[in-house]
C-alpha cells in the first residue's frame, strides 16, 4: 500500500511539474524580453520534448511552416526541445529510483 502511495505521488509531482513548465512558457520567455516568435517555438519544443522524453501528459506541438521560414521559432523550437527532454528524462530518471529504492526497502521489512 504505501509503495502504491509512492507511485501516486511521484505521478502527481511529475504531472505539476508538466502543466506548469511548458503551459505559461511563452508568456514567462516574452516577460524576459525573448520575442513572441523564439517564446513561442520554445514553448511548443519544450512541449514536444517533454513528451519524447517520456511525458504523458504534453503533446508533440511543431508549426511546420513557421518552423520552415521563421529562423527565430525553429531555434526557440530546438532550445525548448532540447532542454525540456534532458529535464524530463532526469525527472522519469528520479522517480525510477525513487521506486526501485522503495523495493529495496520493502524487500527487507518481510
Amino acid at each position: 500500500m504505501k509503495k502504491r502511495k509512492i507511485i501516486t505521488a511521484a505521478a502527481a509531482v511529475a504531472m505539476a511539474i508538466g502543466f506548469t513548465g511548458c503551459a505559461s512558457t511563452a508568456e514567462n520567455m516574452r516577460a524576459q524580453g525573448y520575442g513572441p516568435n523564439y517564446s513561442q517555438g520554445y514553448g511548443d519544443g519544450c512541449s514536444s520534448g517533454r513528451r519524447a522524453g517520456g511525458s504523458m501528459f504534453d503533446q508533440f506541438k511543431k508549426n511546420v511552416s513557421r518552423y520552415d521560414s521563421n529562423h527565430k521559432y525553429r531555434e526557440g523550437w530546438d532550445d525548448g526541445y532540447k532542454e525540456c527532454k534532458s529535464e524530463e528524462k532526469e525527472l522519469m530518471h528520479s522517480i525510477e529510483k525513487s521506486q526501485r529504492d522503495q523495493a529495496i526497502r520493502d524487500s527487507g521489512k518481510k
